[in-house]
């Protein structure tokens, strides 16, 4: 109970921080797939971020699925700029906190990588993720706007 407690406390603070932080808001969304047995899901995601140090970004998002015995889920992650390759593909390890609604709400730490395509207008996103509670592995694919710099 006391990790729970430390992990919320610290998602607070980082919350807190935002709007006083360094960098742009983005915005975007996109589809998600949840692969856990129990409850295997398609979905529609929305994401909100923001730059909070030079490599470092704060990301929301909530995923509502459908025709599925997950409802929805959110997911609170902090992502660093690990890796530019040519302009073109921006890697970040990513690691959060992800609570996923069933019958019951469960929540559990999430690690996994944000690979990020800048276009003109628009920055286009992949993002494998592994939900340590049930075994889950999520892949969500999306568009952020506007078009993200390092």
């Amino acid at each position: 109970m006391k990790l729970k407690k430390l992990i919320l406390f610290t998602f607070f603070c980082t919350l807190m921080s935002v709007p006083y932080s360094y960098g742009q808001f983005y915005f975007g969304g996109g589809m998600k797939f949840n692969t856990n047995d129990e409850f295997k899901a398609l979905g529609l995601n929305a994401k909100v971020g923001k730059d909070i140090a030079e490599k470092i970004d704060f990301n929301g998002e909530i995923t509502y699925y459908l025709a599925s015995a997950a409802s929805w889920s959110f997911n609170f992650d902090l992502h660093y700029k690990l890796l530019n390759v040519s302009d073109k593909i921006y890697i970040s390890p990513m690691a959060g906190i992800n609570f996923t609604r069933t019958t019951i709400t469960n929540n559990s730490l999430s690690l996994g990588i944000a690979m990020r395509v800048p276009a003109d207008k628009y920055t286009y996103f992949i993002e494998p993720r592994w939900i340590l509670d049930h075994a889950q592995f999520v892949f969500s694919l999306g568009v952020i706007y506007p078009n993200l710099q390092w």
